[in-house]
Parts: C-alpha cells; sequence; structure tokens
C-alpha cells in the first residue's frame, strides 16, 4: 500500500526511512531529537520536517509535526509578534465649545538662558483655537510655580480648565 518492506530484524522500512508505528511517544522522541533537544535548536516546522524525512517516515507525519512544533512552548515565547495587538485608542473630546476648557501642558527644557529662564511652559488648547500660550520659566519650576503661572496668565482670560493633559 505504501511501499513498505519488513527486512531481516522486522523493522520496517520505505525506501531508505524507517517506517514509525504507531507510537506517539516514539514519535514525540523523534521529534524531541531534531526539534526540541539542545542541540536541534528549534528549528521552525518546514526545516523540522526537512530534518526527520530522510530517516523516519508514518502516515500523516507533517501533520503530526506541525502540531508538536506548534505547540512548542519554547518556540511561541520566542516567536515574532506580526500582528500585536494595539490598545483601544480613546479619543480626547471635550463638550465645551469655550478656548482653553481642555489644555495640554507641557514643557520645553534645555533652552539656552534669556532673562534667567531656561524653559518654556506651552499650554495648548486642543479644542477651540488649537492655539498655544508660551510662558518662559526655569527648568527647576515646581507644581506651585505651574499654578501660579497659569493663574497669572491663563485664568484671568480663560478660567478654569475641563479637562489637563499632561504626561
Amino acid at each position: 500500500m505504501h511501499g513498505l518492506c519488513l527486512d531481516s530484524q522486522n523493522y520496517l522500512w520505505k525506501g531508505d526511512t524507517l517506517v514509525v508505528m504507531e507510537n506517539n511517544d516514539l514519535r514525540r522522541g523523534v521529534l524531541h531529537h531534531f526539534h526540541t533537544s539542545k542541540t536541534a535548536g528549534h528549528p521552525r516546522i518546514t526545516k523540522t520536517i526537512q530534518l526527520i524525512q530522510p530517516h523516519y517516515w508514518w502516515p500523516h507525519m507533517k501533520d503530526f509535526m506541525t502540531a508538536y512544533v506548534k505547540g512548542c512552548v519554547t518556540c511561541q515565547m520566542n516567536k515574532i509578534n506580526t500582528h500585536p495587538t494595539q490598545p483601544p485608542l480613546f479619543p480626547i473630546t471635550s463638550s465645551s465649545n469655550l478656548p482653553f476648557q481642555m489644555i495640554a501642558v507641557d514643557f520645553i527644557t534645555k533652552l539656552p538662558l534669556s532673562y534667567g529662564n531656561d524653559t518654556i511652559l506651552m499650554i495648548t488648547d486642543h479644542n477651540v483655537l488649537k492655539a498655544s500660550i508660551f510662558l518662559p520659566c526655569k527648568e527647576t519650576i515646581d507644581a506651585v510655580g505651574v499654578a501660579e503661572l497659569y493663574a497669572t496668565h491663563v485664568f484671568p482670560h480663560y478660567g478654569i480648565p475641563l479637562k489637563v493633559i499632561s504626561d
């Protein structure tokens, strides 16, 4: 049926390859030797098949080997994820139509010293105007200093924002 021959030692051969009978432990042992052992190095499915086919044969061996390699924990851990899951995007939205009710606060640092300041506090409207206010300050500014700058330069014109985006 499959072109099998029995030799004098009762081993079954298909051409030059030894036939592994329906013994899944023996088949897994062959796969361990050619795929999982330290000297094998966990080759991919096609390479594992190419390594085993010259020496062993059994019916549906490609399916068996494919399932074995796909179930290999080491291969799955080291496999490159070509379809990484991306976190869902949550757009920043505001219900207000007033300027500077949703702002982003950021710093531009490491600038040359100018009038005693080396940093710029940038306050950007993210809703209506898409405008920015740039306030000079020192890189050592703390939260209280930022609040004072906001209270002095932005609050009198636009009030308290509904949302503040900052890193």
